[in-house]
């Protein structure tokens, strides 16, 4: 065989093996020991993440936050830390460190998501805010909210009822790194079934140019059975991170007070306008996230009103701030005329600080 022939050949299975490791390497390749334990014990000592003797669904060495609450700081071992104390940092998703009062001004139920796998029940509200599209709203929230499952954000219940958290998410971390499309848990962002994104590959939002991209929508959707419900299974549909939210604060979403078209909510998955104070709104913020109509194959630095759209996320976090009611900023201290430009609201509401 020529030479340059088999020079080719090399050159083509290097390139086919490169190609073949890039496109593996996002999904899981660490020792199934790092998750897995077939009997929780080694020389005596118990193997979860916890260092507890208690049997976890799977063989995994912890639950959601016996991997995912480890602390003190945001990463261990390489796994986000959804409660840490590191001063400096927080996942893009916030910290439940803040509402558990273990880092920032003190705990409060206000600052984040109450979900009962950290054991701090919700002591005021009954339901979730913005009301329950079953007209649930005097369901107590302390007995059904997790970190994932039917009553939780993350995974996919197995049908409708179901309120195994694990179940709900097994096996997506072994697919994660796959196209995001939605399709499946592992395929969706940050494991919210049906969800679309860019995910920031450290977990953080740390300036315009390094963040989340978030799927938004053009026009906000009223809630509907089948927006929710098919095959006995429920799930947002719509793709974006406000019609995950939206799942169970149907009324934040809603556009229409008696027929008049007025908005009674703070407009979610609607478009950033052009013109006026919002108009100003054209470096990227982390403090005001945007997302966008065609997610992007990386992050942007740039904001486009009149593309651009607001969402949930653009005013709050997922998991929990230092701010009552999830917000990325004190609202109580957003003074209009006060001189706070480029601040909390005022970052879209320019001409208003």
């Amino acid at each position: 065989m020529p030479k340059n022939h088999v020079k080719y050949i090399i050159i083509f299975v290097l390139s086919l093996f490169f190609f073949l490791v890039s496109n593996a390497s996002a999904i899981i390749t660490a020792p199934c020991s790092d998750c897995h334990t077939m009997h929780n014990s080694q020389d005596g000592s118990p193997l979860n993440f916890d260092v507890s003797l208690t049997q976890n669904r799977y063989l995994t060495r912890g639950t959601c936050l016996g991997c995912h609450a480890q602390g003190p700081t945001m990463i261990v071992d390489g796994i986000p830390q959804v409660r840490h104390e590191d001063p400096a940092r927080d996942l893009a998703g916030g910290n439940f460190a803040y509402m558990l009062g273990t880092k920032g001004s003190g705990a409060s139920d206000a600052k984040g998501h109450n979900v009962i796998d950290f054991g701090d029940l919700e002591d005021t509200l009954t339901g979730p805010p913005g009301g329950w599209i079953h007209g649930l709203e005097s369901k107590p929230a302390v007995e059904d909210f997790t970190c994932a499952g039917i009553y939780g954000c993350h995974g996919r219940p197995l049908d409708y009822g179901a309120s195994d958290p694990m179940a709900s998410i097994a096996g997506a971390h072994h697919g994660n790194g796959s196209t995001l499309n939605g399709t499946t848990v592992a395929r969706s962002y940050r494991f919210l079934y049906g969800v679309i994104g860019l995910e920031a590959d450290d977990w953080q939002n740390t300036d315009s140019a390094h963040h989340n991209e978030y799927y938004g929508a053009t026009t906000p959707r009223t809630p509907a059975c089948n927006d929710c419900h098919t095959l006995g299974s429920s799930f947002p549909t719509g793709s974006t991170i406000t019609s995950l939210c939206t799942t169970c604060h149907p009324d934040m979403h809603e556009i229409d007070n008696g027929g008049d078209g007025i908005w009674i909510r703070h407009p979610s998955d609607i478009v950033i306008p052009d013109t006026g104070e919002y108009a100003d709104y054209t470096t990227y913020n982390v403090a005001a996230p945007v997302g966008r109509v065609t997610v992007p194959a990386a992050a942007g630095d740039t904001v486009t009103p009149g593309e651009d759209v607001v969402t949930c996320l653009s005013c709050h976090v997922a998991h929990s701030s230092d701010y009552p009611d999830l917000l990325r900023w004190d609202y109580g201290q957003i003074v209009a005329g006060g001189g706070e430009s480029g601040e909390g609201c005022f970052i879209c509401h320019s001409t208003k600080d």
